[in-house]
């Protein structure tokens, strides 16, 4: 027997037909189901931030609204759950309160978390500040942590300050930017060049 002439038999349509029916009202009913929408955690994977900003730049103002820090970075990732931002190469300006005078700190890589208010730098931590003379102070470490609440940086890392020509070098340290105050842990090493009195 042919297909023809099983089609041609009228039990043989109707059964056909009846299939049909069947697949057709079930692939209809299963479209009616409601299928819970995914969250944006699992479409995007959980490594991967809710948002970014290209040449972003954060701005922090004390209670008289005086601008107390500034950070920009190329690019800045969001992570809404925990309210946190990864920063690539950051640049910080942090301006004391009493004197006016501006820190500035960059480094590779920054996590700054909202609600607490704090940033913490790696990679090539760099930390420059004026002092006298029109001279810089410089700070280098691996890793900092800059409390913008506290107003204090502080790192377990080991660091080299520079001073004009003093040079100290330790394990650990926090700094009250406020205070310019600096507070090492251990194995602290000096060098201290006495200046060189000026000719006449």
């Amino acid at each position: 027997m042919t297909l023809a002439d099983a089609l041609s038999r009228p039990w043989v349509r109707t059964l056909a037909l009846l299939v049909s029916v069947l697949v057709l009202v079930a692939l209809l009913w299963q479209s009616d189901e409601r299928i819970p929408a995914p969250d944006a955690e699992s479409l995007r994977g959980p490594s991967e931030p809710d948002g970014f900003v290209i040449n972003g730049h954060y701005r922090a103002f004390n209670e008289q609204g005086h601008l107390t820090t500034m950070i920009s970075s190329p690019r800045i990732e969001q992570f809404d759950a925990d309210h946190t931002a990864i920063m690539n190469e950051p640049n910080a300006t942090l301006i004391d309160r009493k004197s006016g005078a501006a820190w500035h700190l960059t480094a590779k890589r920054g996590t700054f978390r909202e609600n607490a208010d704090r940033i913490r730098l790696s990679g090539e931590v760099l930390v420059t500040r004026p002092i006298a003379d029109g001279r810089d102070a410089t700070l280098e470490t691996d890793s900092l942590v800059l409390d913008n609440r506290q107003r204090t940086v502080h790192t377990d890392d080991r660091v080299t300050m520079t001073d004009g020509r003093n040079t100290t070098r330790a394990t650990g340290m926090t700094a009250w930017i406020d205070d310019r105050i600096v507070e090492f842990k251990s194995q602290v090493e000096g060098q201290y060049e006495p200046a060189q009195p000026q000719a006449r």
